[in-house]
C-alpha cells in the first residue's frame, strides 16, 4: 500500500513537471490552476487504473495455469467511480496444472487473493459426488489415498458452489 501511494504522488508530481516544461519550453504563462489540476487528475487517473487492474495483476502473479472460481466485487463511498462499476476486491482462484484427480476427488491448491490484505494459499481437497469440500493439509502429494482422504475434515457444500463447481468442472 505504501508503493501504490508513492506512485500516486510520483504520477501526480510527473504531471506537474510536465506542464512546467510544458511552460518553460513555450515560454508562455499558463494559468495558475492548470498545473495542481493535471496533477490532481493524474493522480486520480492512476488510482483509478490501479483499483481496476489489481485483480488481473494478481492472477498474472498466481501460476503457470490458475482458473478464477470466485470474483468479490464491491461500491465503496470513497472511490464514486466504483458505483458506475464494481471493483474487484478479493477473489478465489484454483491450481489448474497441479490438480490431482482420482475418481470423484479433485486435489488442488486454492489462491485466496485480497486487495488490501495477505493473500493465502490452500490445498483443497473436492468430492464432486458427495458435494464435499475439505482442507487438504497434511495429504501427501501425489501418493494419497482414500484412507488419506476419510481423515480429512469434510465439509457440505452447496452444488451450485463456485469453487466446487469450477473443480469439478473446469479441472477435471
Amino acid at each position: 500500500m505504501l508503493l501504490e501511494f508513492i506512485a500516486t504522488i510520483s504520477a501526480g508530481v510527473g504531471a506537474a513537471g510536465i506542464i512546467l516544461g510544458l511552460q518553460k519550453v513555450t515560454k508562455s504563462n499558463f494559468p495558475k490552476w492548470l498545473m495542481p489540476s493535471c496533477a490532481g487528475v493524474a493522480m486520480l487517473a492512476f488510482s483509478v487504473w490501479s483499483d481496476y487492474s489489481w485483480a488481473s495483476r494478481a492472477e498474472q502473479n498466481l501460476g503457470t495455469d490458475p482458473v478464477v472460481a470466485v470474483t468479490i466485487d464491491k461500491r465503496q463511498v470513497w472511490r464514486p467511480w466504483t458505483f458506475i462499476v464494481p471493483v474487484t476486491t478479493r477473489f478465489i482462484a484454483l491450481e489448474r496444472d497441479g490438480a490431482e484427480i482420482k475418481g470423484e476427488t479433485v486435489v488442488t491448491e486454492m489462491y485466496l487473493a485480497s486487495r488490501r490484505e495477505q493473500s493465502a494459499i490452500v490445498p483443497v481437497a473436492f468430492d464432486c459426488h458427495e458435494l464435499q469440500r475439505a482442507e487438504a493439509t497434511g495429504l501427501p502429494e501425489g501418493a494419497w489415498t482414500e484412507d488419506d482422504l476419510a481423515t480429512l475434515a469434510w465439509i457440505d457444500v452447496e452444488e451450485d458452489d463456485p469453487t466446487l463447481r469450477t473443480a469439478c468442472g473446469m479441472l477435471r
